[in-house]
């Protein structure tokens, strides 16, 4: 199954913004991934596979002053639509 639709994050606050393109494919394998002993590999590698190709090396910077698992959880979380959900009894 082919995935089109792609959701577009960008985040300020760094040299210059970091432009993500996030779809289920990615989040659904940051889930996957991540581990009470891992998460620091699955966190860059995500970032990895959705960030602009020409901000790439920057993103390495980033990982270098111990940025991935920090950067992962926002992108994440824009990811994902706000809902609230109510358990009835």
């Amino acid at each position: 199954m082919a995935q089109t639709n792609k959701k577009k994050i960008v985040i300020e606050g760094a040299n210059s913004p970091l432009k993500f393109e996030v779809g289920i494919t990615e989040f659904n394998k940051l889930q996957n991934d991540m581990l009470p002993t891992n998460k620091v590999a699955p966190s860059e590698n995500f970032l990895m596979s959705c960030i602009d190709d020409s901000q790439k090396d920057y993103l390495v910077e980033l990982f270098d002053q111990g940025l991935g698992l920090d950067l992962a959880s926002i992108v994440a979380e824009k990811f994902k639509p706000e809902m609230v959900f109510t358990v009835k009894k």
